[in-house]
């Protein structure tokens, strides 16, 4: 599973994001570009990339972007391109989850575009600029291994059904699939693959808050998960680069959940109201 070329990570400055990058790092890509709307640690990341890089000639770099922002987003995939002449891989990890529990009959307009204009617009933007980018350059490798390039869209497992007093950030993730699926075969024949990753509850800083601040809710979200635990980042982290990379080469338009087994017995229950 050994990734090549100039990988592309949005989102890389902590959680999954920062652990993608670090693991595409040491599975061998030449370039990889932090960017985050948090460019202190974005380029924290980029530093520690540095030290895990398994080729000689490594280079990693920090940019500023907020995924919200056409301008943002066009000017990054433009300084990647001029300064490194092409993007292998781009992964997309930005996003945040919602803040409260709220039924939609009674959910604000800021609420739900908040969550719309991260993960669903935000995803557009880079999915569209990616993709003009990935077309513009020359496949790389013979046979199963040509490619111009392979994208990687977080999701989440509310991508997957219904999770109550979250519906706009269910709604948000439905749209991120949508975009994922109907991109994969526009581009299938064009040496491009989209894929998405949608992990369960993952240990982290939104997450650990959350469940500090609701031992109700901590307790019934363990309960809900098939191995008793939350995910750590590295394991999501695994998945987006294996998407990423040549081994999965006949994968496309799909959606890996990444949650030990919890969509099999989802009770919902953090989240019943």
């Amino acid at each position: 599973m050994e990734i090549d070329g100039v990988a592309l990570v949005i989102g890389a400055g902590s959680g999954i994001g920062r652990e993608v990058a670090l693991t595409l790092a040491s599975r061998g890509a030449s370039v990889l570009i932090c960017a985050d709307l948090n460019v202190e640690g974005a380029k924290q990341t980029a530093e520690t990339c540095q030290s895990r890089a398994q080729t000689a000639d490594f280079h990693a770099t920090a940019i500023q972007v907020d995924v919200r922002q056409e301008r943002d987003v066009k000017k990054l995939m433009s300084e990647a391109k001029s300064r490194f002449g092409r993007i292998d891989v781009c992964v997309n990890t930005a996003g945040f989850g919602a803040a409260n529990q709220t039924p939609i009959s009674s959910m604000s307009l800021d609420d739900y575009r908040q969550l719309d204009e991260v993960h669903n617009i935000g995803s557009f933007l880079v999915l569209r600029a990616t993709l003009q980018a990935m077309l513009q350059q020359e496949p790389r490798g013979t046979g199963r291994h040509m490619s111009r390039g392979s994208i990687v869209l977080l999701t989440s497992l509310a991508s997957e059904g219904a999770f109550l007093g979250v519906g706009n950030y269910t709604a948000a993730k439905h749209a991120v699939k949508g975009l994922v699926q109907t991109a994969a075969l526009e581009n299938a024949r064009k040496g491009i693959r989209i894929n998405a990753v949608a992990p369960s509850y993952v240990s982290g800083p939104m997450v650990n808050k959350f469940m500090e601040e609701a031992p109700a809710a901590k307790a019934a979200m363990l309960g809900d998960l098939a191995m008793g635990r939350l995910a750590e980042p590295e394991e999501v982290a695994d998945a987006v680069v294996f998407l990423a990379s040549s081994s999965a080469s006949y994968i496309n338009g799909h959606t890996l959940v990444v949650d030990g087994g919890t969509s099999l017995q989802l009770a919902n229950t953090p989240f019943s109201g």
